[in-house]
């Protein structure tokens, strides 16, 4: 006996994490939702000029999407933007870390797996870089949530090895063990990297307060790029993945083009 109609419709919010195309007008999106979690769907016709859902579908863009159980995949039956993060359409560096945030949440998140705080993570993140706040600054908040939200909250106050309190002084990160790790430990992980003292007082502000508190601290060009590398080389051990978006960032960077 089929299912009846009403029992295979259902609409959630969403935030448009990927797509590519399929066949000759169809779509593979992968939504991440507050309720549903991460969901692979197929938005059939929506390449077509006339397509209604289409123009509400575009990657990192929050719209709330109706869909209908699938077989395989569940299937768009339409859409409406709630937000389409405009901003980042004009904004290279901001495009850019959006598509970051969203490329994580991607890797790092199973189908299904329902995880609303990270919903509103992502939410509030991709607003605020949409609103102009330094995308640098967005995408190191969102890599300690994201890792404290999924279990992995690192280890900022005592030695991950012995457990002593840590000291104001330069120690060492341990991605492997999941934070600092004292002077007298060093040696039980021969990967670990040197953190100085700014660089843990940054990441120990980030724990305790929001973005605001963290927008008026100033970091030397070097402490930025010590933050940036101990939470990417969290982030990389969680997933073990690297990350596209970050290579064509480091390619800007550098002048590379595509």
């Amino acid at each position: 006996m089929s299912t009846p109609l009403r029992e295979r419709l259902y609409q959630t919010e969403a935030i448009v994490l990927s797509r590519r195309d399929l066949g000759e007008a169809d779509r593979i999106l992968t939504l991440f939702t507050p309720n549903y979690g991460k969901l692979s769907v197929i938005a059939k016709g929506s390449r077509r000029a006339k397509s209604r859902s289409g123009p509400h579908l575009d990657v990192l863009s929050r719209s709330t999407i109706d869909l209908a159980k699938g077989r395989d995949l569940d299937v768009v039956t339409g859409a409406q933007n709630i937000d389409i993060h405009a901003h980042l359409r004009d904004d290279l560096d901001a495009f850019c870390a959006a598509s970051y945030l969203a490329e994580l949440v991607r890797h790092l998140m199973q189908e299904h797996q329902e995880q609303p705080a990270v919903y509103d993570l992502l939410k509030r993140s991709l607003a605020v870089v949409n609103e102009g706040v330094d995308p640098w600054l967005v995408m190191r908040y969102f890599e300690f949530g994201l890792l404290s939200l999924l279990g992995y909250k690192p280890e900022l106050y005592q030695c991950v090895s012995c457990g002593e309190q840590i000291s104001a002084e330069i120690h060492a990160w341990s991605p492997t063990l999941g934070g600092v790790v004292c002077n007298q430990c060093i040696g039980i992980d021969p990967a670990a990297k040197p953190i100085s003292i700014n660089a843990q007082k940054y990441l120990r502000t980030m724990e305790r307060a929001g973005l605001g508190s963290l927008a008026r601290l100033h970091l030397s060009e070097a402490e930025a790029l010590e933050v940036e590398r101990t939470l990417g080389d969290s982030v990389r051990h969680v997933s073990e993945r690297d990350f596209g978006s970050l290579r064509v960032m480091s390619s800007l960077r550098r002048g590379v083009q595509f």
